[in-house]
Formats: structure tokens, sequence, C-alpha cells
């Protein structure tokens, strides 16, 4: 068996011993060609919307796109997109690349991410939560949230967002209107927005801050009010097959086309798996989603979702980058998550909800994490580092039960494990 880790291939010999299974078994294709025929359907939908909104030449088109981290295949849009605006509306484009609350990015790691003829040819920016330069206070959300924004979404004429709809561990859905919040808000808009993620009756995660749920989840209730901000604000969003065509895509007001986009989302990626496994063998699935350890994050969080209580989770992801925050280790204090759910009420930092139900897993299962990270950093999150597949296995191995049932999901980042226990 062949499992991805960083830019590289781990080999491991399931044990006999475990009545095994990889999921999915067959991964999902598009019921329809997938390619550019379906983007150019969607760049057609936006150039009319931009033309019935009244675009004219000499306009400031600012798009709006996502990092390295969210790959929407960017560099294509951007090829077909560009030389058609040109074309027909002749605007003044810029790019704003939404890191969020991620670090900015060394300018070759942009230019991979756009193109080398756009980067080239067009003004590319990053947005830097924590520049007060780039920022400016234009309101606050019904739930009270402030909203601190990049200023260059307030200068330009025209705003179009470009991103792939994917599950979000707490969000519900990637893409949509996270494309502006967090994507290009302030760290004091996104501290707050992402502080909903606990349940102020009890300091413990909200249980309606789940993958999928939009309609009853405070975070993204929250953070969908910004485009009342930005009401003619448009979108060109896309969802990704599982080998990575454009499956999908549509344009125009961003929440419109995010509910129209998400059924596919829940097609191609919900996995049921019957009952949850003794043992389970997770990958993130390679670079770029195991880049850091928040971003692994979101794989422990699938896969645990396919572990009885109290079983082993093995993870591979790389994190080549380290932990992905300056500060996300300062939350591990070797205190429970009850605790830490207290102090974070009291004291909520960006990521913090990240490590709070990162601890609370380690309660709920042996994870074993394989990483480039220091083994006693991992220590301190309360997973245990192991070298190697063999080595995290001898770790695991001994502790199975007789009979012990066992899951290998090679591409933990995308799928959502459906149980019924």
């Amino acid at each position: 068996m062949e499992l991805s880790y960083g830019t590289t291939i781990l080999s491991f010999l399931p044990d006999p011993r475990v009545a095994w299974r990889i999921l999915p078994e067959v991964e999902p294709v598009p019921a329809a060609a997938a390619g550019p025929g379906i983007l150019w359907n969607a760049i057609k939908q936006l150039l009319g919307k931009l033309r019935e909104g009244g675009a004219a030449a000499g306009e400031s088109l600012l798009l709006v796109v996502p990092d390295h981290t969210r790959r929407c295949r960017l560099d294509e849009v951007l090829g077909l997109l560009l030389p058609e605006l040109e074309a027909r509306f002749a605007p003044r484009v810029s790019i704003l690349v939404a890191n969020g609350s991620h670090v900015v990015q060394p300018d070759p790691l942009v230019r991979d991410l756009v193109g080398d003829k756009v980067y080239n040819c067009y003004p590319v920016a990053q947005h830097d939560c924590r520049e007060e330069g780039q920022l400016e206070s234009i309101g606050m959300t019904s739930f009270g949230t402030p909203v601190i924004i990049n200023r260059a979404a307030l200068e330009a004429d025209r705003i179009v967002t470009i991103g792939g709809i994917l599950y979000h561990y707490f969000a519900g859905f990637g893409g949509g209107p996270k494309m502006l919040l967090p994507g290009i808000a302030g760290a004091e808009t996104i501290r707050i927005n992402h502080r909903r993620t606990l349940n102020p009756a009890t300091g413990q995660f909200h249980p309606d801050c789940r993958e999928g749920n939009i309609e009853t989840n405070p975070v993204y209730l929250d953070l969908a009010e910004i485009v009342r901000f930005f009401p003619a604000a448009l979108s060109l969003q896309l969802v990704l097959s599982p080998q990575g065509e454009i499956a999908a895509a549509a344009a125009g007001p961003i929440l419109p086309v995010q509910r129209e986009l998400v059924p596919l989302v829940r097609d191609f990626y919900n996995l049921p798996i019957g009952e949850r496994a003794d043992v389970v063998i997770a990958s993130a699935g390679g670079h770029p989603a195991d880049i850091n350890l928040i971003q692994s994050h979101k794989s422990i969080h699938h896969a645990y979702q396919a572990v009885k209580s109290g079983g082993t989770l093995i993870v591979l992801a790389e994190c080549r980058e380290g932990v992905g925050s300056a500060a996300f280790m300062d939350y591990f204090t070797g205190v429970s998550a009850a605790e830490m759910g207290r102090e974070l009420l009291g004291n909520y930092r960006i990521n913090g909800h990240t490590a709070l139900t990162l601890k609370s897993k380690c309660e709920g299962a042996q994870i074993i994490l394989i990483s480039a990270l220091p083994p006693e950093l991992v220590r301190r999150t309360g997973m245990v580092p192991a070298a190697s597949l063999a080595k995290a296995w001898q770790l695991a191995g001994p502790n199975l039960p007789a009979g012990a049932t066992g899951l290998i999901l090679p591409r933990a980042a995308k799928y959502l494990p459906i149980s019924q226990s």
C-alpha cells in the first residue's frame, strides 16, 4: 500500500490480522465531461453579470483569489478569464491573494499560484490580516463582529472572487463568502468570527460548527453577512472532482452561487463507511494538504470521524512548514480540553478553536502522527510522534483487540466519513 506524504510516497504492508478496507474503493467521477467547457460556460455567466451591472472601460476590477492552500486550478481560470475581460471591458485589473490569517507567502509561491504570464502582466498583492496599513473598518455584522477589511476591496469599482468549494471543518464549506471573511479581513474580525466556534455555555466546540452545515452554523451565518457590505460583488466558484478536474463552475452573486454548487460537493466527498473502525490510517493526501500542522488538522478531523472511541488513528502529514502559526503551540500547556475551552472563552485568539478540537480528539483516541515536526512538539499536543509507518504500527499494533477492523483513507483532507455509529 502506498500513501502520499508531502511530495513523496510512503509504503506500507497492512497487518493481515486486521480486517482492512481502503476507502473510497473507487473515486467518484463527474457525471458530465469535466474541463474547459464547464469553466468557459461559467466565465460567460460572469461576463454577462458584469455587462448587466454596467461594467465600463477603465474601471478598476479587483480579483480576490485563494492562496496556495486552496487549490482551484487558478492559473487555468485566470488564463481564460483575463483575455475576455480585457477584450470586452478593458478594466484596470489587480489581483489580491486572500491569505486570511495565513502568513504572507514568498513571491515564487505566488507566481506559481497565478502563473508566470499573469504575475508579470498584472499587479498581484497579498492580504496580510495584521498589517494595519492595508485595513479599514466599515461596520459590524448583526452578530457584533467588527468588519475590518482590506482597503483594496473598498477602493475597487468592482470585485470578483474566485475560489473552489470544499468541505470546511467548522465553517460548513470553503469558498463563497469565506473569500472575503476571513480571506481579506483583519485579524480582529477573524478572531471574533472564529470565536463563535465555542459554545458559550460550555467552552467546548459548538456542535453546529461542522462540515456541510450552513443553516444553523454561527460562524458561517456571521461571516456570510460580509456580502451585504459588498452588494455588487460577483464570484466565480468551482468544484473540483477527486481527480482534480473542474467538475462544475458557476458565476454570479456570492451566496446563491455557493448554494447552487454545494450539493455536488456532498455527492463527491461524502464517504459512507458503515461502522467506525478500531484503527484508521489516514494520509492527508500529500502537499499542500499537509503543508503544516494547522492545515493537516483538517485531515485529522475527517479521519477521527472514522475511528471508534478509544481507538487508534495513524496520520501521515509531513508539515514541512512547521505548525503554521507561531502562537499555536502556546495553547498546549498540559491542561485538559475542558480547561482549555474555559480559558479560550475568556481569552480567545486566532486558531484557538483548532487547538481545542485537536486536544479533544487526543483525549478520545490514540493519535499517532508521522511528520517532520520535532517529536517533543508533537507530544505537547497530546499526539504520539512516529518516524515511519513501521514505527507507528509498532506503537499501535499491540493495543488492538482481537478481530480488529481497520480503515485506510488515502486522501483524508478531501473526504468526509459518514458512519452509522
